[in-house]
């Protein structure tokens, strides 16, 4: 059996599961599963997307692991079968700014097997689908998004050499007709990924991050490809990594306003004990979401495996879709929602709740999609987790932003009871906030020196004994020594050296490498770099570059 396999199965449900349990604070509510009416031909490893306002389901493989070279919209409370002009199993999907659908790549043969070149386009104003042309490179686990220029960035690949194409359609501009549809290859990639995540960015500019290799492997990387520029240092990414991309809606994520120029998406991140978190991409800056509590990693006994995010931008809500991570072993789990209401926040962070389903008997294999009233609905997957026996169920998670009778409805003496209280804190606030100033005053006062105190002893603790020529030093040892924790250590040098822990350590180990370099400058640059702390020359070189603005050679002719 191909090792495709496994990764097939698990395109949609990433096995990190750590060993922290979900957090006390953390709300935990269970959410009704409505079975909707069956697809007509069970699937996985398909497509799903909305398309001129219709559910569709394209492509995957059918029962016997055989692809099946169909799709099926809904309307009218039943499925409709079409015939597609190729297979598309484990492919790329993109619906376009023009009401069609992107189809492309996909496994060759049953069971897993090969990739394809052959790409087609689906109008779902006449319901048809046409082949057109091949990509440049044979895919299966790619990606795409469109950008603004129109044009269609497709990376990613499994089993095969990696790399970045556009596909663009070129329009005659008096009749708008469409006069040739073409790829075209671009560049290599600095790191092959399969399933990676693509961000839009200023400029018809796009990042490229993930961390699974072409053969299925874990990659841990600290960069990011860009389809225009070379690639950029992702300081978040020395400690979190992306989690596995289930499906192919690249734009799922975004959370910002293409009419502002903001193209902010969320990125679900895990660190190498397990644990999840959500990260803020803008351009390239990736950092961690404050959230009120942790991201639950269990639920009632039960270890959770988390996949991707939609998010709800009308609502400001995203999603987290999980589900509980024994699914290999359960002939039913539970599935999981990580409610992430980025657009409230406090100050204790983003408000997150977990939300449960009944057991059921499907393991979903693709991404969930979202409906216009807000609600995610899931269609076909695997029963058993086997990809010989792919599931024809499609159920409809009820969260979206209609609210409730008992939301909507306030009773008058509620209305008045909480007018009541305003007015008799209005009579107390000038005394209390005067006091919590007083306080504050203090408390900071006395924060600072702390903070002050911490910085030089890590200072004084880098300066002896040098603790950053360790090629894996990480916060939680410089904590260790100090007998703090990583958290203190992290704030003091953010808020005393104005930069992160990686960007401080970085920085010591570019003066110990300019010191070895003014001291013999025939020596070895990998015997610097290996002597300052990094672990390997292209680390070294991007590092000095950035700190320095020069190359080490342009850097030691200055000097």
């Amino acid at each position: 059996m191909k090792p495709v396999l496994r990764l097939v199965i698990i395109s949609a449900l990433l096995t990190y599961s750590g060993n922290i349990p979900a957090a006390d604070t953390c709300p935990v509510k269970k959410i009704g599963a409505e079975r909707l009416p069956d697809l007509n031909i069970p699937r996985s490893g398909h497509q799903v997307f909305y398309a001129g306002g219709e559910l569709m389901v394209a492509g995957g493989h059918t029962d016997g692991f055989v692809p099946t070279p169909t799709a099926e919209y809904l309307k009218d409370g039943k499925w409709h079968t079409l015939q597609m002009t190729y297979t598309h199993d484990f492919a790329v999907s993109v619906v376009l700014k023009s009401g069609k659908v992107l189809l492309a790549g996909g496994l060759e043969q049953p069971t897993g097997i090969g990739q394809t070149f052959s790409a087609e386009l689906y109008d779902p104003q006449t319901h048809t689908f046409r082949g057109f042309g091949i990509m440049q490179r044979k895919r299966a686990g790619a990606s795409g998004l469109e950008i603004d220029s129109g044009q269609v960035v497709i990376t990613g690949n499994w089993y095969n050499d990696d790399g970045i194409e556009l596909f663009q359609e070129e329009q005659n501009g008096k009749t708008d007709h469409i006069l040739r549809q073409s790829f075209t290859y671009i560049k290599d990639v600095a790191a092959q990924r399969s399933c990676p995540y693509i961000f839009r960015m200023a400029g018809n500019d796009a990042l490229i991050v993930g961390n699974s290799g072409t053969k299925g492997d874990s990659l841990h990387i600290t960069f990011a490809d860009r389809l225009r520029g070379d690639t950029v240092h992702i300081p978040l990414f020395e400690t979190w990594q992306p989690l596995f991309k289930s499906g192919n809606d690249d734009g799922a994520g975004f959370i910002g306003d293409e009419t502002k120029n903001d193209f902010t998406y969320l990125l679900a991140v895990v660190d190498r004990s397990g644990q999840v978190a959500i990260a803020r991409v803008c351009g390239t800056d990736i950092n961690l979401l404050p959230t009120s509590c942790p991201v639950p990693m269990e639920c009632m006994g039960k270890k959770i495996s988390y996949s991707s995010i939609i998010a709800d931008r009308q609502a400001g809500l995203a999603y987290l879709m999980g589900c509980d991570a024994d699914f290999y072993t359960s002939s039913k789990i539970r599935h999981y929602i990580l409610s992430i209401n980025y657009g409230h926040s406090t100050n204790g962070g983003v408000p997150i709740t977990l939300y449960y389903t009944d057991p059921l008997p499907a393991v979903p294999s693709c991404s969930h999609a979202l409906t216009s009233d807000g609600n995610l609905l899931m269609a076909g997957g695997l029963i058993n987790s086997s990809n010989f026996t792919p599931s024809k169920h499609v159920y409809l998670f009820r969260i979206g932003r209609t609210p409730t009778d008992e939301q909507a409805c306030i009773s008058l003496w509620l209305v008045a009871l909480i007018i009541l209280a305003v007015l008799l804190l209005v009579c107390t606030i000038a005394y209390f906030v005067i006091k919590k100033r007083r306080v504050a005053t203090s408390e900071a006062s006395e924060a600072s020196d702390a903070a002050q105190t911490l910085m030089e002893r890590i200072n004084k603790l880098m300066e002896e004994q040098k603790l950053y020529q360790n090629r894996e030093l990480k916060l939680q040892d410089v904590a260790a020594v100090l007998g703090t924790n990583r958290r203190f250590i992290s704030d003091c040098i953010n808020s005393q050296a104005g930069c992160t822990f990686a960007q401080y350590v970085n920085a010591y180990r570019i003066e110990h490498a300019k010191r070895l370099l003014r001291q013999n400058a025939g020596q070895k640059i990998a015997d610097v770099y290996y002597e300052s702390g990094f672990a390997n020359e292209t680390t070294f070189f991007r590092t000095f570059k950035s700190v320095t603005g020069m190359t080490p050679k342009e850097w030691l002719s200055k000097s």
